[in-house]
């Protein structure tokens, strides 16, 4: 009779411990869990965000040490050892890049590519002595204006005064900062339509202002007939292969290895504007300054930028991305068993 009530009691004792047991089971069972979760979940954060902070860099060289470099007019740094790095983020796109220094021309172009991640684009610069000039009585602080013109031997006047005559395509005029400023331009040559322009500013010590003449032929030729004389070219720079460059709405060819030499007569009608197009991309439309003298290639440069509007056959989505549903449907198996080991 007494091993009865000894049996009675235990029991109970034993079916608590048990309990206890299972919760501390269930517990961990469902740390483990959670904890598995997170691994899951954390290698897809990292693959969505680790391509975002790539880096490339940009390589500038120069002919001239310690010319300051600038791109999109942002100072960027000095030249030494014959270049300058400069690193930005990975597709970061700039438009322009200048290198100036006291007593040279400034180098001014546009920049028709970008680095990708860990790539580096090379762009090379060269910067050109300024003709010697004699101290005046005027005095001061000496700067330049640099003549661009189209036709050879054309003479160029400021304000009336004849400051010299075109010579490869350029004349360079001596100013002072102390002087009176000039107003307007002028360029002529007998056979052709007189150019004037205003001049707007007047540039520092050391440094160049850039001015633009294009001269027209007074007789243009007639229909049909050839043309001929001297030939120079223009070179169309551009970063998309396979574009179609059009000069006044004339077809000239198509993109090729980042360029496309044209050929023009240099007694021709000059023409006026160049577009570059291609499908996917917005079109380039600008405007030509110069033209060539009898065997002188001008430089043109275009970019395209993509058509955001213009439907992709690409995927958009990134290849990381596919990883996420089957992230989510391990999820949901972790939440239904923890959802089973709560109700025992």
């Amino acid at each position: 009779m007494s091993l009865f009530p000894r049996l009675f009691i235990r029991f109970p004792q034993s079916s608590l411990y048990q309990r206890e047991i299972d919760m501390n089971s269930k517990s961990r069972a469902i740390l483990l869990l959670i904890v598995l979760a997170g691994l899951c979940i954390v290698p897809v954060a990292a693959d969505t965000t680790s391509d975002e902070s790539g880096q490339g860099w940009y390589v500038i060289h120069c002919n001239v040490e310690w010319a300051k470099v600038y791109l999109d007019d942002k100072y960027v740094g000095e030249t030494a050892l014959g270049a300058l790095t400069v690193q930005v983020p990975a597709g970061t796109t700039y438009k322009k890049i200048r290198v100036q220094k006291s007593g040279y021309a400034t180098f001014t172009n546009s920049l028709t590519s970008s680095p990708s991640t860990d790539e580096k684009v090379h762009v090379y610069t060269t910067l050109n002595l300024l003709p010697e000039t004699t101290e005046t009585a005027v005095g001061g602080d000496v700067g330049w204006y640099v003549v661009h013109c189209n036709i050879e031997g054309a003479t160029v006047f400021f304000d009336g005064l004849d400051k010299g005559e075109i010579t490869r395509g350029v004349v360079y005029v001596p100013v002072y900062s102390t002087g009176t400023p000039y107003r307007e331009y002028t360029v002529k040559k007998d056979g052709y339509t007189t150019y004037t322009g205003s001049i707007p500013t007047v540039p520092g010590k050391g440094q160049t202002y850039d001015l633009y003449a294009t001269l027209n032929p007074t007789t243009a030729p007639s229909p049909g007939a050839t043309i001929g004389g001297d030939i120079g070219y223009y070179k169309v720079n551009c970063n998309v292969d396979g574009a179609t460059v059009l000069f006044d709405a004339d077809e000239k060819g198509t993109i090729e290895q980042g360029s496309l030499i044209v050929q023009v007569y240099v007694t021709g009608t000059p023409y006026k504007t160049f577009t570059v197009s291609k499908s996917g991309y917005l079109p380039y439309t600008g405007r030509i300054e110069r033209y060539p003298v009898k065997g002188e290639t001008v430089n043109l440069y275009a970019t395209l930028a993509t058509d955001l509007s213009a439907p992709s056959s690409a995927p958009t989505t990134p290849q990381q991305s596919s990883l996420i549903p089957l992230t989510c449907g391990i999820a949901l198996v972790i939440a239904g068993a923890v959802a089973v080991l709560v109700r025992k």
